[in-house]
């Protein structure tokens, strides 16, 4: 997917979240990155096609830089387990929808922990891979999904940032859940020290697949105008091996993943197979239904 350099930015030249006019704020790629002036977010400008992006990260799951973390089962395990030991306890009874579910690593966890839940995801690819393990997933994207009961919980974890529209994204998942249900989220901080300290070059900053880029201010507003309250935003490390870090970073920051194998050439070679908490910059946020 390529840039157009002449097409409108964000929601005709305003900010998707608040609508106030957005500022120059870097290149990368060949992809303009623009600043909200009055809320802070970042996002790509032009926004890309909603087809185009469909296409894209079906393309990217069969033979992209997202099949190699969709074939690495141990390391999305690792992470499956801790974002369920982070949601659990904060989850009333009932039924849970994954949205985002990949080829279904949450699921699995979930499923074996005796939770009723089951997902939902755009890519062919993925969804294929998660019903082959015998898992509750369907594929459609969210605009299309009418779902059969009320949830109490709704995770969508590295969903957010990669929505040409988040704000209607939130409106429609709220109305799934029951009064009081849980949202959980996983998504990228803007403002973490890792961002800061990386700039262009963080990890995360990865046009096209994130096209918005939110901090815990701007990601708190967008949960309480779609409806959800009880906002929670907390920082969170993620659960990786160096090696696996590494090879990631190869598919997105050359300069970094240099330095990056340097140090780990110079390791123990079991230390690079060892998983770690890393602290990438992102941030796990929760909320709750305020609808009857």
């Amino acid at each position: 997917m390529r840039p157009e350099s002449d097409a409108p930015g964000p929601a005709g030249g305003g900010c998707a979240l608040c609508g106030a006019p957005m500022d120059p704020h870097f290149t990368k790629r060949g992809w303009r990155f623009v600043r909200c002036t009055r809320c802070g977010l970042v996002s790509l400008a032009p926004i890309p096609d909603p087809a185009a992006i469909g296409d894209h990260h079906e393309a990217s799951y069969r033979d992209g830089r997202y099949a190699a973390f969709a074939a690495a089962d141990e390391i999305r395990a690792g992470i499956a387990r801790d974002r369920l030991a982070r949601v659990r306890p904060l989850a009333p009874d009932g039924p849970w929808l994954d949205v985002g579910c990949s080829t279904g690593a949450f699921l699995a966890v979930a499923a074996g922990g005796g939770l009723d839940v089951e997902g939902i995801d755009v890519s062919d690819a993925a969804v294929a891979e998660a019903r082959r393990r015998g898992l509750a997933a369907r594929q459609v994207p969210v605009e299309a999904f009418t779902p059969r009961r009320r949830y109490a919980v709704v995770t969508a974890f590295d969903v957010v940032e990669h929505l040409p529209d988040p704000a209607a994204f939130v409106s429609r998942v709220a109305g799934w859940l029951a009064p009081g249900g849980l949202l959980a989220l996983t998504l990228p901080d803007v403002t973490s020290p890792t961002a800061r300290l990386l700039g262009r070059y963080w990890f995360f900053c990865a046009p096209p697949d994130h096209i918005h880029y939110f901090s815990p201010t701007t990601v708190r507003h967008l949960l309480m105008q779609g409806g959800i309250e009880d906002v929670s935003v907390r920082p969170i490390w993620k659960p990786l091996t160096l090696a696996y870090a590494a090879a990631h970073l190869a598919t997105n920051e050359a300069r970094i993943a240099r330095a990056a194998g340097i140090i780990l050439h110079a390791l123990p070679r079991a230390w690079g197979a060892r998983p770690l908490s890393l602290p990438l910059g992102e941030m796990f946020v929760t909320g709750r239904s305020g609808r009857a």
